[in-house]
């Protein structure tokens, strides 16, 4: 069962990576959700369900994982509904939701790559954030709705 699960939750993330920024920029520049946010939606999902799977088996070492693939669920979940709402700053929940959700993967991917440096938690989160913010602050004037 573990087996299965690392194999799935590799596929699915790897699939997330790709897919993040494709999603949040089709979905900015078409103002609706659309196929690559649903399937990063689904992907990120898959990631998060089998990461909860895997937890148990080595309960001691990865238990904070649970709270981590919940939290990183609900971003992609914001994500994909500030893009189903219309209206005022939709592409801010956007940003924040699939940007936050790609930033957890790209944080998942350095922690266990490169364990050994307290960076590997710090350093996506603080770049990955200060973009997203930077970009709700000045956004692009075709991503505001009428």
């Amino acid at each position: 069962m573990r087996d299965i699960a690392l194999i799935l939750h590799v596929a699915a993330g790897a699939l997330g990576l790709v897919l993040g920024p494709l999603a949040i920029v089709l979905t900015l520049r078409r103002k609706r959700l659309n196929w690559a946010g649903e399937i990063y939606h689904w992907a990120v999902a898959l990631v998060c369900l089998t990461a909860l799977v895997m937890v148990p088996y080595d309960w001691a070492g990865l238990w904070f994982f649970w709270p981590i693939s919940l939290a990183s669920y609900l971003f992609v979940y914001l994500g994909q509904r500030s893009a189903e709402s219309p209206g005022g700053l939709w592409y801010r929940g956007v940003l924040r939701g699939y940007g936050g959700s790609w930033i957890a993967l790209w944080t998942a991917i350095l922690v266990v790559s490169v364990s050994d440096y307290p960076w590997t938690w710090a350093a996506p989160t603080v770049l990955g954030t200060a973009l997203i913010e930077l970009l709700c602050l000045r956004p692009v004037p075709a991503w505001t709705r009428a």
